[in-house]
């Protein structure tokens, strides 16, 4: 029952220890954050400003592309008949092969689990920058697996620090307003992580 808590492996300690902004955001990445943010309700108009700002992120971090898929539904979710308990914001999946990240794909519901409402444009900016340091997290770091540590959300608040929307993501822990953070999963050679 209070057994020993195994020893967190090398991927877990690599994640934990990597705090660095993940790239140098540049002046065309903050301005396609802008405009994903002042883009509106229409979830084509949303991909597509998103697919361009990950060719920006993935070509000034030297990594693979990455697609960006936006379904226009609600967000998967369990519910329990009186309240939701869990809901799904978006994932990213990929394929390795011969070692290599291939058929890398941001998905992100956009609209809310229960109400099926548009989701703001800070929820679908926080998803998608969330979800690319998955991606750099695979394809950068080269981690076997991309856990929700201390480390990956120090890279995920430098990113949006660095592209000047940082108030787009929760809290920071110790903030008393702080929102609690799902847990991660993930396999291989397919990878999906939420």
């Amino acid at each position: 029952m209070f057994g020993r808590r195994a020893r967190p492996d090398s991927t877990y300690v690599r994640s934990q220890a990597n705090v660095g902004l993940p790239v140098s955001p540049d002046v065309v990445a903050r301005g396609l954050v802008m405009s994903l943010l002042e883009a509106g309700d229409d979830a084509t108009e949303r991909r597509r400003l998103g697919q361009l700002l990950l060719d920006t992120l993935d070509e000034l971090a030297g990594l693979p592309q990455c697609a960006v898929v936006v379904a226009d539904r609600a967000q998967v979710h369990e519910h329990d008949g009186r309240r939701l308990q869990s809901k799904t914001y978006g994932y990213y999946r990929c394929r390795f092969v011969d070692g290599v990240i291939s058929e890398a794909r941001i998905r992100i519901y956009h609209r809310t689990a229960v109400r099926q409402q548009v989701i703001s444009p800070k929820v679908f900016l926080n998803t998608l920058l969330h979800e690319w340091v998955h991606h750099y997290d695979f394809a950068g770091l080269r981690l076997a697996r991309s856990p929700h540590t201390a480390g990956f959300y120090a890279r995920l608040r430098a990113l949006a620090e660095a592209l000047d929307v940082g108030f787009v993501l929760p809290p920071e822990p110790d903030d008393p307003r702080r929102v609690p953070s799902a847990a991660s999963s993930s396999s291989a050679p397919d990878v999906e992580v939420r």
